[in-house]
């Protein structure tokens, strides 16, 4: 099992290093890199990545450069809305920030590299996720420019009184 879920993250890397070009260079330039993904209630990722091999796995390594400390559900939405949260980076954030945007901003469609690895109801969950997160945004989006607009209508009102006296 642990096998298999390590050739399968290998497989996303290297797809997502073959699908988008950008994204590969972006991430030659950066290599070598090594870092641990800690996520809350499964064991710890240890990823070695260069640019002629990438190497997964479970067993702790001499040397990280920075570690993600998040939950599955924080490394969905870091995905899905593309925003990275600082305070889930330990150790050379600069790095772990480069090497995070070059990854997100690849414009790979990550809920079909979800299905193709995990199945269909993870895939689904995943845009189900995205879907709610954009919905949700807009309606903030729009609430928030209809209050403007009606403070702005308040005050106009307010200063048409006070020239009416």
């Amino acid at each position: 099992m642990t096998n298999n879920l390590l050739k399968i993250i290998n497989n996303i890397i290297n797809d997502i290093e073959n699908a988008s070009p950008v994204a590969r260079d972006k991430l030659i330039q950066i290599y070598p890199i090594s870092f641990l993904l800690s996520l809350k209630g499964h064991k710890n990722i240890y990823f070695s990545l260069d640019k002629n091999s990438k190497n997964i796995s479970f067993e702790k390594t001499s040397h990280i450069d920075f570690e993600i400390r998040s939950s599955i559900k924080e490394v969905l939405d870091l995905i899905l809305s593309k925003k990275i949260k600082k305070e889930i980076i330990y150790g050379d954030n600069e790095k772990a920030i480069l090497m995070i945007n070059a990854i997100l901003k690849s414009d790979i469609d990550i809920v079909f590299l979800i299905d193709k690895y995990f199945g269909n109801v993870p895939a689904v969950l995943a845009y189900i996720t995205k879907e709610k997160l954009f919905t949700t945004n807009q309606y903030n989006k729009k609430n928030e420019l209809q209050s403007k607009l009606r403070d702005l209508s308040i005050r106009l009102d307010r200063l048409e009184a006070i020239n009416n006296l």
